[in-house]
């Protein structure tokens, strides 16, 4: 079934996700205010105080992903040092850089998964804030990891994959990123969470559904996106764009078209080519509340969805609202790209 959708005068009014039969509707936004729903996140921050540096200070002191607090974890599973993270720009003496352990709190239950723990946390990085902190809010995000620290997270949350699908119970495997607590993040310290599933994941399975009844829906949607002048990166490996159809109104996806497997069996160059677009779009968010999922199967395209948490009330009743404005980022991704 070809994808739904509206142009009038050359713009898109309205799609059809074709996964989820979410409606987004074109629409100007521009006179409404989400001062609240963004916590009037545009005010200046105040001073620096003594207090907050005394604040800084217990908060890594009490965090369970910072270094010396490693007792505070699961066991560890992974640990790569310093010298491993080409880019890494922390401080050489760190005892690591970053840790992969299981997740205290497993997302799946282990006695669906044989009885083994297959929800796992990938700390990013040792840093708790930002070089240049000041604030407690000056936490360290993913955007601003060098693109070369970047690709070695992915090595890392590939040998991660590749360990949970030895677990011959587990049938699926997702990569997610929450960022910030608007995102449900339930620890400041940058990391992420990888899940192995005793079945196929509902998203994915959603996904493959609706492969199976178009076999070219991926290449429709993919074709779509640059006539709507949608794409960032278009190379015949690895194509991201602008998603009208994301989860929330600025969403941007991923996509390798030709590689329908899992992370782990990607070549070295595949991979770089798949973690550099997914980094050049998290560094032009930034520090915003964020998540993204990496959804991976054997008939499945690998691909990545990045959803920025702003207007999270927008979906009502299965239709989205996109502001007319939302695509202006394209250009400047684009501009980056070649930067």
């Amino acid at each position: 079934m070809p994808i739904e959708y509206e142009l009038r005068d050359g713009a898109l009014v309205w799609i059809r996700n074709p996964f989820t039969g979410v409606i987004s509707y074109v629409v100007d936004l521009r006179d409404k205010s989400f001062a609240f729903t963004l916590g009037a996140r545009g005010f200046a921050p105040p001073a620096a105080t003594h207090l907050d540096e005394e604040r800084m200070a217990r908060a890594t002191a009490g965090c369970p992903f910072c270094p010396g607090n490693e007792s505070k974890a699961p066991s560890e599973l992974i640990r790569v040092q310093p010298r491993d993270v080409p880019g890494w720009d922390g401080d050489p003496a760190s005892p690591w850089a970053m840790r992969v352990f299981n997740n205290l709190f497993p997302r799946i239950p282990a006695e669906l998964t044989g009885g083994r723990n297959e929800s796992y946390v990938v700390v990013e990085d040792a840093r708790h804030f930002l070089p240049a902190a000041r604030l407690p809010s000056d936490l360290l995000f993913t955007g601003a990891l060098s693109e070369a620290h970047f690709i070695r997270l992915m090595e890392v949350n590939a040998e991660v994959v590749q360990r949970a699908m030895g677990n011959p119970t587990v049938q699926s495997v997702v990569v997610r990123k929450n960022q910030g607590p608007e995102s449900g993040a339930s620890q400041p310290h940058i990391h992420q969470q990888i899940i192995g599933s005793p079945v196929c994941l509902p998203a994915v399975e959603g996904e493959l559904r609706a492969a199976q009844s178009d076999a070219r829906l991926w290449d429709e949607l993919i074709t779509l996106m640059q006539e709507l002048d949608l794409t960032i990166d278009d190379g015949s490996e690895v194509v991201s764009y602008a998603s009208p159809i994301g989860a929330f109104p600025r969403s941007y996806d991923v996509v390798m078209p030709r590689h329908r497997a899992l992370l782990c069996e990607l070549d070295g160059a595949g991979l770089r080519a798949f973690a550099c677009a997914m980094h050049r779009i998290l560094r032009f968010i930034g520090a915003l509340p964020l998540d993204y999922e990496i959804h991976q199967a054997q008939d499945l395209p690998l691909h990545a969805h990045i959803n920025v948490r702003r207007f999270p009330y927008s979906n009502v009743a299965g239709t989205l609202n996109l502001p007319q404005g939302i695509f202006d980022s394209v250009a400047a991704l684009r501009r980056m790209n070649n930067g």
